[in-house]
């Protein structure tokens, strides 16, 4: 698998060599611009696929789990999240949400209710800002100490896990992963139910895709996702699949 370090240092070498080629006439000054966009190309998928684990590693899948899938919601807490909820009651399953800081702050008894409902609660930054992947490492790290705050304030739980907005990885993410100890998720399944329109899309796009230790990336504050949401769990029933949270998947601690 790609990594940062290891293409960097590859692309290094190759550029030397194309240098020295260029200054004997083996191959043309525009070479190097070739070599440069490859680069620029692989570098740039890798940060907007924290799926490649090109930055950093994060948890995606987990092999041999016998039937166990996690289902994850991003981008709340809101109104909606208390009918995502009553679903996951009814069937008997559980789930991670990915909560935004100051989302939190403005729906704290939701955020409490995920809690007392026997699911995991984790971090998604506080502000979820479209400009993420250019924050400082920084701002990175209050992004992600202060969302924690506010779902200590609303739970008492200090959460272990984190997801990047929109799936953005970067050295600087990287390096306040490090200094708050925080486990990067991932997903292995992406429903796209944040971008399509189709209830039967959406969930055709799960179903033909879904096998033992996926992880399922799903959104809350969405009420198609509401809508979708129980058909997946009728389908998953009857297969027989065992709906666990991430930390169960993974088994590891959520919080500290």
């Amino acid at each position: 698998m790609l990594k940062f370090k290891n293409v960097n240092i590859t692309f290094f070498l190759l550029g030397i060599l194309i240098i020295m080629g260029i200054e004997k006439g083996f191959f043309p000054i525009y070479s190097v611009l070739i070599v440069g966009g490859i680069w620029l190309l692989i570098t740039s998928i890798g940060a907007t696929n924290v799926r490649m684990n090109y930055f950093y590693s994060a948890w995606h899948f987990k092999r041999n789990s016998k039937k166990q899938i996690a289902l994850t919601f991003d981008d709340g807490p809101t109104e909606n999240t208390l009918q995502i909820l009553e679903l996951l009651k009814k069937y008997n399953a559980k789930a991670t949400f990915f909560c935004i800081g100051h989302r939190v702050d403005e729906n704290p008894s939701i955020a409490n209710k995920i809690i007392e409902d026997g699911h995991t609660i984790a971090n998604h930054t506080y502000s979820h800002a479209k400009n993420i992947g250019f924050f400082s490492t920084k701002t990175m790290i209050q992004e992600m100490e202060s969302c924690n705050r506010a779902i200590i304030a609303a739970t008492g739980k200090s959460p272990v896990f984190f997801r990047s907005p929109f799936g953005i990885s970067n050295p600087k993410i990287k390096r306040a992963l490090l200094k708050t100890e925080m486990q990067p998720i991932g997903w292995s399944l992406r429903s796209f139910d944040a971008l399509l329109t189709s209830k039967n899309t959406i969930y055709k796009n799960i179903v033909r895709q879904i096998k033992p230790g996926s992880v399922i990336l799903l959104h809350d504050d969405r009420e198609l996702t509401q809508e979708v949401l129980e058909q997946l769990l009728l389908f998953l029933n009857e297969k027989k699949y065992n709906l666990v949270t991430i930390d169960q998947l993974f088994k590891s601690n959520a919080y500290r």
